[in-house]
């Protein structure tokens, strides 16, 4: 790794990883408890902490004969979906932290991995089945994924001016994971961006030991700021529509069945209606009637009325404790991937 006789000082070491978007009060709270960084002066410590950027970060990272950090490019099975204003080395920070993650998630899911099939409609009909809901919803959807042995994690803890990405799919050693980074408590707006990411894995646009990073999804950001900001390549349509038909049971074009409304509460009382009659998540028809319309504001409002018992984000996190066994990993593993998700036991 190094010539023991060059010192490798702390200072290069994390100026090293500041340059790559890793600041150093990020990386220091995600050191073990245990480490000293006097350790870096010995080509053992040197080896464990490029181990621990490696399990942590996924970062691969070496250090030359000079004493300095060398941080290896991304994976080339990484691929990004992106702003046009974005660079694509701002989005490698997100992609190493999930790869990372959905290691060490995979590894300490209860459930066997059953490849699911590649039909939305066989997909809904198994949602309803399994899970006993009354439609394809946040709660069912991610209930599926849990028992097929696909971990749906949410990434939280993200260095200071670093770029989030909406959604991440993920496949380790042939296991699929699904990461969200979309920080809203609302089920029905988590709905589509977990659809979404499901569609990319069983179309087939993720490699092995690959994610596929979407910084934005337009069916999210229109809704949050009225305009689509990501450039859609066929990938992206692919799963836009895998994951429409999957939510609506191929009524694709359900929401034209709701006409414009007058006020917030006959928005959501339409919405209702549909819902019942059709099978289809009443927060998924509120958005996409306020997409058809551009009419978010109403939007916004009715969704307030309806019920749901427990925000997005704790959901997320109750069915992850549910569905992994944290005793399969280290101890240290396993607070890091709480830590990282901003859960506590």
């Amino acid at each position: 790794m190094h010539d023991a006789k060059t010192p490798i000082t702390v200072k290069s070491a994390f100026e090293s990883l500041q340059a790559a978007g890793y600041p150093r009060t990020y990386v220091t709270k995600l050191l073990p408890d245990w480490w000293d960084n006097s350790l870096l002066k010995t080509s053992a410590g040197a080896f464990q902490f490029a181990l621990i950027l490696k399990q942590r970060l996924g970062l691969d990272v070496s250090f030359g004969q000079d004493g300095d950090l060398a941080i290896e490019p991304r994976a080339a099975r990484a691929n990004f979906k992106h702003r046009a204003d974005t660079r694509v080395d701002e989005l490698n920070v997100a992609a190493g932290l999930g790869i990372a993650l959905a290691r060490l998630a995979v590894f300490a899911s209860r459930a066997p991995y059953h490849e699911l099939p590649a039909n939305p409609l066989e997909i809904y009909e198994l949602v309803r089945h399994s899970t006993g809901r009354a439609c394809v919803d946040f709660q069912g959807l991610l209930d599926l994924c849990w028992m097929n042995g696909i971990p749906v994690l949410f990434l939280k803890e993200m260095p200071r001016n670093t770029k989030r990405m909406t959604g991440m799919a993920v496949i380790v050693d042939g296991r699929p994971a699904i990461l969200l980074g979309f920080n809203h408590t609302h089920q029905s707006k988590q709905l589509f961006v977990l659809a979404h990411e499901l569609a990319h894995i069983l179309c087939g646009h993720v490699q092995d030991n690959g994610a596929l990073i979407d910084e934005d999804i337009a069916d999210v950001i229109e809704g949050l700021e009225g305009r689509v900001q990501v450039r859609r390549d066929e990938q992206e349509r692919e799963a836009d529509t895998f994951a429409l038909s999957l939510i609506r049971r191929g009524q694709m074009d359900i929401v034209r069945r709701i006409p414009r409304q007058t006020s917030a509460t006959t928005l959501a009382a339409a919405a209702l209606r549909a819902s019942r009659e059709n099978a289809v998540d009443q927060g998924h028809l509120i958005l996409s009637y306020a997409k058809e319309h551009d009419d978010w504001i109403w939007a916004n409002q009715a969704l307030r009325f309806v019920p749901q018992e427990v925000g997005a984000i704790e959901l997320l996190r109750d069915r992850f404790l549910r569905n992994t066994d944290l005793s399969a990993i280290s101890e240290e593993s396993a607070e890091h991937l709480l830590s990282m998700q901003g859960f506590a036991r």
